[in-house]
Formats: structure tokens, sequence, C-alpha cells
């Protein structure tokens, strides 16, 4: 999962500190994904990138999904998955969704399937 969100986080790790959500955004170092946001709001922009690092909620039904699709080596829906869940994590902190038609078909997608 790591791999298809390489650009857009540092880490992707299972968590038992999320009671209900299945995933989250969570950041390494000073910078906070709230923080990022106002410093790159201001002038003189110094494109400042906070650590963010994505949890997943180990308890949670999507876990054991996404271990199947590992174990069956369906990377396709998988990396599908990945996407969809990092969108969410995005949406939850409040942040905007960086491509929302293509999600949206995603879930559209996975959801037909």
């Amino acid at each position: 999962m790591k791999e298809y969100l390489s650009d857009k986080v540092s880490n992707v790790q299972f968590t038992h500190r999320l009671k209900n959500h299945p995933v989250c955004l969570t950041t390494k170092g000073e910078v906070s994904v709230e923080m990022e946001k106002v410093l790159n709001a201001m002038p003189n922009n110094q494109n400042i990138k906070a650590d963010v690092v994505m949890e997943i909620n180990e308890s949670h039904e999507i876990s054991k999904k996404l271990e199947k699709l590992y174990k069956a080596k369906d990377y396709e829906t998988l990396e599908k998955y990945t996407k969809i869940l990092y969108a969410q994590a995005r949406l939850i902190e409040g942040l905007s969704v960086e491509n929302p038609t293509e999600i949206s078909n995603l879930v559209c997608e996975v959801l037909t399937k």
C-alpha cells in the first residue's frame, strides 16, 4: 500500500488506536497536516510538507479485506482500496480529495464488484 501512496505518505501502518474509523492520517515530526495547510496558504509559500502516515484500524473489517487481497495477490484491487482509503482519510482530516472523479469511479467499481 505504501508504494501506491509513495508521493503522498511516508508510511502506511496498522494501528490499534482507532475505534470506529477504518483509517486516519497522522504525522511524524513537528509539522501537522493542519499546519502544512496554513503555512502553504501564506504569502511566500515555501511548499512545506508534513511527514504524513496513513494508519489503518487493525480491528476494522477493512483490514481483514486488505489482508485477503494481499494474500490473494490481487494488487490491482488492493491499489483501488488504497486510493479510496487515502481519500477517506483526507476527508476525515478536513482536506479535499485530490481527484474526486477518480475516487467516485473507484467507489462505484468496488461496490459493484
